[in-house]
């Protein structure tokens, strides 16, 4: 388990992402089924990460319902810097440490690398996966809080796309409270050679790393629907026959996930990961 050596400050009210289905035949979610978010919090200067990653990719081949992220710190950049990593993670792996008020680690908390994080309320080992199994059950018995409805428009040449993301009120619990909205881009398999640090002269493959990430937050008042929309970009270097396109709805002030969502890179008439009627109240 790596710490991170110097904890990083965060101002009280934070504005950034807190930031499931996996099977090539499951593109287009089952509305009336929860799907759960699990974030690995990973970097390629860590030596334990390679096996979390490992653990991830099975997790997401083995369960059609997950929607798996991993999300690489920045804070393990010297002397190797992290082709995937982003300060926006590092910072979202803080506010959960914020807000998480199950037992931690009096020292370094849930700001450690690998991390998992089960749909914004459990934390695990990131290479622990029987405990990750154990708390994916848990939160797949759940209903999910909202409704999404996902309809994504990608160009011919697959560089550019935007992404219309309707979220409705299923319980009364997600009204009249902020709700982030977030969108992240995938890319799943990417290999890259690491000439320094822990991992020097490994070939690592990365599963289920954000590319892009997008958000916004949102207020539902129990009546209508909000709909927020993204225009994405894609590198040209980037696989686009491997990306993937990650949706979920979060509780600001808790970090609960209420759904998520997973499409591949393809535009797609609007699919559900909602049931046809409201749930009642």
């Amino acid at each position: 388990m790596r710490r991170r050596t110097k904890f990083l400050a965060l101002a009280a009210p934070l504005l950034i992402a807190f930031g499931l289905g996996r099977t090539e035949g499951a593109d287009e979610p089952d509305g009336s089924q929860r799907r759960v978010l699990v974030e690995l919090y990973t970097s390629q200067g860590c030596d334990m990460c390679p096996t979390a990653e490992k653990i991830l990719g099975a997790l997401g081949e083995k369960n059609e319902r997950i929607v798996p992220i991993a999300f690489h710190v920045d804070y393990f950049n010297d002397p190797w810097k992290d082709v995937f990593s982003d300060p926006l993670y590092s910072q979202r792996q803080a506010t959960y440490n914020e807000l998480y008020k199950k037992p931690k680690n009096a020292e370094y908390g849930l700001y450690y690398t690998p991390m998992l994080m089960i749909d914004g309320e459990q934390s695990v080992n990131g290479r622990d996966p029987a405990g990750a199994e154990a708390a994916i059950r848990k939160a797949l018995a759940k209903k999910p809080g909202v409704g999404l409805d996902v309809a994504l428009d990608v160009k011919p040449d697959g560089l550019t796309g935007l992404a219309a993301i309707t979220v409705s009120s299923r319980s009364t619990r997600v009204e009249k409270t902020p709700l982030l909205v977030c969108a992240v881009l995938r890319e799943d398999g990417a290999t890259t050679d690491v000439p320094s640090g822990e991992n020097a002269g490994k070939s690592l493959v990365a599963r289920y790393p954000a590319r892009l990430t997008k958000y916004e937050f949102i207020e539902l008042d129990g009546k209508s629907p909000a709909t927020q929309r993204f225009p994405l970009i894609v590198d040209p270097s980037w696989n686009r026959a491997k990306l993937r396109l990650a949706v979920f709805v979060q509780d600001k002030k808790t970090g609960v996930v209420h759904q998520a969502a997973d499409f591949p890179w393809r535009s797609t008439a609007t699919t559900a990961a909602s049931a046809p009627e409201q749930a009642a109240h």
